[in-house]
C-alpha cells in the first residue's frame, strides 16, 4: 500500500465515495490510519455521511484517537439522536492555512450532495475523489450502473471523480476467488469512467494476492452489528 499511500499524501483532501455497502468508511480510516503511519502526516477524518446512521466513521472514534487522528463527526452521532446534520467542523478544514483531510461521504448522490456546498473551496485545493465499489452489492453489481451512479455523485458534488479503488468483498465470507473475479469488473469500470484504477483492497491475508495482483492489505475496522 507504499505506493498508493505516498501518492495520496501528495493531495490536500481525500473525499471517498460510492454506493452503500461499498466500504467507504472502512477505506477512509485504513487511509487516514496508513497515512499518519507511513508519512507521519495527520489528516483529520470529516464523517459527512448525513444518509446513513449504521456504518459511519463517527463509530471508529476510538480507532483514531490510539493513532493520534482528528476527526470530525455529525453533532449527533453516536447518541439517540441520529438526523441528517453537516459537522460546523467541517468549515474549519477550509480555514485559514486548512488541514489535509479525508472526507467519508455518503452513500449515493443524496448523500454527495453536501460535498456541493462545499465544491468551490476543494476545488481551490489539491484534492483526490476516490469512487470506491464493490462487485457484490447489488445495484453497482455490473459496470454500467456503477458508472452510471459516479455520473449522479458527480453532478450532485459539483467535483470530479477523479480515482476507482475496488474494494469488492462479502464480508467474512470472502476468499481469493471473489477478489480476483472482480478484477475485470474493476478494469471495465474504470474505462467507462476514464479514471485510473488505483487499486484492488482486500481484508484476508493473501500473499499470492498481494504479490502478484499488487492487492492492498486493509484492516476491518467497521463495526459489527451482530
Amino acid at each position: 500500500m507504499t505506493g498508493l499511500i505516498n501518492y495520496l499524501s501528495g493531495k490536500k483532501i481525500i473525499i471517498v465515495c460510492g454506493h452503500y455497502g461499498a466500504g467507504k468508511t472502512n477505506i477512509s480510516v485504513n487511509l487516514s490510519v496508513e497515512i499518519k503511519k507511513q508519512t507521519g502526516l495527520v489528516y483529520t477524518l470529516a464523517d459527512l455521511d448525513t444518509v446513513n446512521p449504521y456504518f459511519r466513521s463517527a463509530d471508529n472514534t476510538k480507532d483514531l484517537q490510539l493513532h493520534g487522528i482528528d476527526f470530525i463527526v455529525p453533532p449527533f452521532a453516536n447518541s439517540n439522536v441520529d438526523i441528517p446534520s453537516v459537522p460546523a467542523g467541517l468549515y474549519s478544514i477550509f480555514a485559514g492555512g486548512g488541514k489535509n483531510a479525508v472526507l467519508d461521504v455518503g452513500g449515493d448522490e443524496t448523500g454527495a450532495t453536501v460535498l456541493g456546498m462545499f465544491a468551490d473551496m476543494i476545488k481551490r485545493e489539491a484534492y483526490e475523489m476516490i469512487y470506491v465499489i464493490n462487485k457484490y452489492r447489488t445495484q453497482t453489481g455490473e459496470p454500467g450502473p456503477a458508472a452510471g451512479l459516479a455520473a449522479f455523485i458527480e453532478k450532485s458534488s459539483r467535483l470530479k471523480i477523479t480515482s476507482l479503488l475496488n474494494n469488492s468483498n462479502i464480508g467474512e465470507l470472502t476468499t481469493k476467488r471473489e477478489i480476483l473475479d472482480s478484477m475485470d469488473y474493476a478494469k471495465k469500470t474504470s474505462d467507462l469512467l476514464n479514471v485510473p484504477l488505483i487499486g484492488t483492497t482486500s481484508m484476508i491475508d493473501a500473499d499470492f494476492l498481494i504479490r502478484e495482483h499488487d492487492v492492498f492489505k486493509i484492516q476491518n475496522y467497521t463495526k459489527r452489528l451482530f
